[in-house]
């Protein structure tokens, strides 16, 4: 017992960290490219811990180092270098990102996933669990160039860890920035990472969820860790008015923000009281300028927007709505907007929740095709114009949905089928394409002579995967290295009004078209109307993202030209949703155009001796 009591002091001990900025935060310029070491130290912690002294009950105690002081409720998390969010990585293209995790939890395995960063050349860092590395148990050294510039940000991919506080901002700066002229101040304070949270363990809500009666409901929005309940009222707690995150700006400028959606289960609708927001950049990808009164973020996604501070000197809302699965709860957050010379207090109106659409136009509506001041992601231009492929190699029909099945994870046929069981004991599956994706035994990737006896292939026959209704297996997708996909993801809608921001890791991809069918629809339905000539593809210069929602009973079809090799997974981002098993691989090339697997790189499999 003593050796591993030393081991945890050793670890806590070193997760203390400066408030000084890193050395890589810098003007960058050419010729200078550095090598950016960064320590992730993991650890169970508390928000309100003993570093808060006496938080809430005095404010100024919960902006102590190590202090955790959220919306001001006492719960469980886990955090890196006990901080929320975790450190941000600010550095500029090209720069050499070395990011060394400690896992210090007691009993949990870690990854970290740079969402956003393609990682070609660098495959084997993408920190899927099992798809490319093994789950970090002894410390792990992620090594990687940051070649895809842009607001990105990294976050865990095991379990439920997102959603307990394991993400941070990371921001690749240019020499020369496309964007440039549309601004004037481009800061790291500028960036605001979202996130929706539960005053409950995240694991909590899941089996509750799962193996439960109870609904999850979110409870609060976080903005760069930080924020007030607006649930407190009906949890019957005291509502504190806990330190907000303040972004100051000077009058007459021009400023660059940020915005990360961290989140895992609803849509977030961002908003500034008295400004307007020009959109100039989408999950790293430059737009064509535009400019909006609200816009709506979904898990995974970025967008940078630019303020012109021409109102008068005073504080503002930057107001953070939660929609759809957030309804129940009305979560309503604010960071304040400050003008220099504004005095040190609130803003004088106001923070209700309303989820209804500012006046103006919105970006990104939910479930919506465009109409009168709305404006999709089928409106968005690339900056730099460009052509689709009219034809293309491969093309693949994803379908979202939940199923009626039963699940071997959440019933037994012969004492509780899914047809046996109360109507509020059933509990829906989320799938893709009728199958629920479970991780490979081994890493594909590092280790490819493993037997993969869970790997079904997309286009061949799944029935040994299947136990009556119910089929699972890692789901793979084979295509060439350097071929034309198309990807036609279908959310069929079939039980309620709901959303799956769809990401690909190791590409960006080009939305080429969006559309609405119906309430409900199926794959099939989407492929009758493509066959009849009915959707119409954008091949001019549309946006590039790496996230996009999915259209509630409809589809939202993407291009990409497959030149990374690897295994990349593509998921939904809501967490219940995608450890659920709503994910599937996207495996391109072969192993001959891999990089070598690093020298010792961790290894797993199945061990099972002979009886």
């Amino acid at each position: 017992m003593l050796p591993l009591l030393l081991l945890l002091f050793a670890i806590v001990s070193n997760a203390s960290v400066s408030a000084q900025s890193h050395e890589c935060e810098r003007t960058c310029i050419p010729g200078d490219i550095r090598t950016c070491a960064y320590e992730f130290h993991l650890q169970e912690y508390h928000t309100l811990s003993r570093a808060c002294f006496n938080c809430p009950s005095n404010l100024t105690d919960c902006t102590r180092p190590e202090c955790i002081a959220a919306d001001g409720v006492r719960r469980p998390l886990l955090a890196i270098n006990r901080m929320l969010p975790g450190p941000s990585i600010n550095v500029c293209e090209g720069d050499r990102v070395v990011v060394d995790v400690y896992n210090g939890q007691l009993s949990d395995v870690e990854t970290i996933h740079f969402h956003g960063q393609h990682m070609k050349g660098h495959q084997y860092y993408d920190g899927a669990p099992f798809a490319t590395q093994c789950p970090i148990v002894a410390p792990f050294r992620y090594d990687f160039v940051a070649n895809n510039p842009g607001t990105t940000f990294w976050h865990s991919h095991s379990g439920m860890h997102r959603a307990e506080a394991i993400y941070g901002a990371m921001v690749v700066r240019q020499v020369e920035d496309p964007q440039e002229g549309t601004y004037d101040v481009d800061i790291t304070d500028h960036t605001l990472i979202v996130q929706d949270w539960f005053h409950r363990s995240a694991l909590e809500v899941f089996t509750s969820r799962m193996h439960g009666q109870t609904f999850p409901v979110i409870n609060s929005i976080l903005v760069n860790g930080r924020g007030w309940n607006t649930y407190a009222e009906k949890e019957g707690l005291p509502k504190y008015e806990m330190p907000l995150t303040v972004v100051n700006m000077k009058k007459g400028l021009r400023h660059r923000v940020r915005l990360i959606q961290a989140g895992g289960s609803c849509p977030i609708m961002v908003s500034v009281d008295n400004h307007t927001m020009t959109v100039i950049a989408s999950d790293a990808q430059n737009i064509e300028p535009l400019t909006v009164t609200s816009l709506v973020m979904y898990s995974g996604e970025r967008f940078d927007v630019v303020i012109e501070t021409d109102q008068e000197v005073a504080n503002y809302w930057i107001r953070f709505t939660g929609i759809l699965d957030c309804l129940f709860s009305q979560p309503i957050q604010g960071a304040i907007l400050r003008y220099e010379g504004a005095h040190d207090q609130l803003p004088k109106e106001i923070l209700l929740f309303n989820p209804d659409y500012p006046p103006g136009v919105v970006l990104n509506p939910l479930n919506s095709i465009g109409g009168p001041e709305q404006l999709t992601v089928m409106d968005m231009t690339a900056l730099e114009p460009y052509t689709v492929p009219d034809a293309v190699d491969k093309q693949f029909y994803l379908a979202f949905d939940f199923k009626e099945v039963n699940n071997t994870a959440l019933y037994s046929e012969d004492y509780y089928p899914y047809s046996g069981v109360d109507r509020s004991w059933k509990v829906r599956t989320p799938q893709v394409n009728g199958i629920t994706f479970i991780p490979p035994y081994s890493p594909p990737l590092s280790q490819p002579e493993e037997p993969q006896p869970t790997v079904c292939i997309h286009g061949e026959d799944i029935s040994p995967f299947c136990q009556g209704d119910f089929c699972s297996c890692s789901y793979v997708f084979n295509v060439a290295l350097g071929e034309s996909v198309e990807l036609v993801l279908i959310d069929e809608g079939t039980f309620g009004v709901d959303n799956h921001p769809f990401h690909m890791h190791g590409h960006s991809f080009s939305v080429v078209a969006m559309g609405k069918v119906g309430e409900v629809t199926t794959a099939e339905e989407v492929a009758n109307l493509d066959s009849q000539g009915l959707i119409e593809r954008r091949l001019e210069s549309p946006a590039l993202k790496d996230t996009v929602n999915i259209v509630d009973g409809g589809y939202t079809i993407v291009r990409f030209k497959a030149d990374n090799p690897g295994y990349w997974l593509m998921h939904c981002h809501l967490i219940l949703h995608s450890e659920a098993g709503m994910v599937a691989i996207l495996h391109v090339g072969e192993q001959s155009d891999l990089p070598p697997v690093p020298e010792g790189f961790p290894t797993c499999k199945k061990f099972m001796t002979e009886i």
